[in-house]
């Protein structure tokens, strides 16, 4: 096998990259990489429970658990009791979170357009779109494990 021709090497090593040049941008607003998930997720939706954010951001009930913590010690969410189930909990953005929300999402678009500089347009597309496939057909081979 051909290492520079294995398309899970390439992909990781990709992210890899992403990851590395993510987390230096994010830095130093104070953020992560997986903070941000959650925090576009809470500005799009409002007040969820932590079940609620693990399902929409892909994770599991204790990663999420665990990354809710940080991000309530680093002043990014707030909670409060759900006025509908009192043994569960509201989280939203907190005002400190509003504000570098954008700054983040600006940076990392602009890594993202380095990162693919170059590329036409119709070819960042058709990228997007191999993606998206290969990335449905692990979640089914996943699926079909479980």
């Amino acid at each position: 096998m051909d290492i520079d021709y294995d398309t899970g090497y390439f992909v990781t090593r990709t992210a890899r990259a992403f990851m590395r040049v993510a987390e230096a941008q994010l830095r130093p607003l104070g953020l992560g990489v997986a903070h941000i998930p959650v925090l576009v997720c809470l500005a799009e939706e409002g007040a969820l429970t932590q079940t609620e954010i693990a399902q929409r951001t892909h994770v599991e009930q204790p990663t999420a658990a665990a990354l809710l913590q940080r991000m309530d010690r680093a002043g990014l969410i707030e909670r409060s009791p759900d006025p509908r189930d009192r043994r569960a909990t509201r989280i939203r953005l907190s005002a400190r979170a509003e504000k570098l929300l954008p700054r983040a999402l600006e940076l990392l678009g602009q890594s993202n357009d380095e990162a693919t500089a170059g590329l036409s347009s119709k070819e960042i597309e058709t990228l997007h779109g191999l993606l998206r496939r290969a990335l449905a057909n692990l979640a089914a081979m996943t699926d079909e494990q479980s």
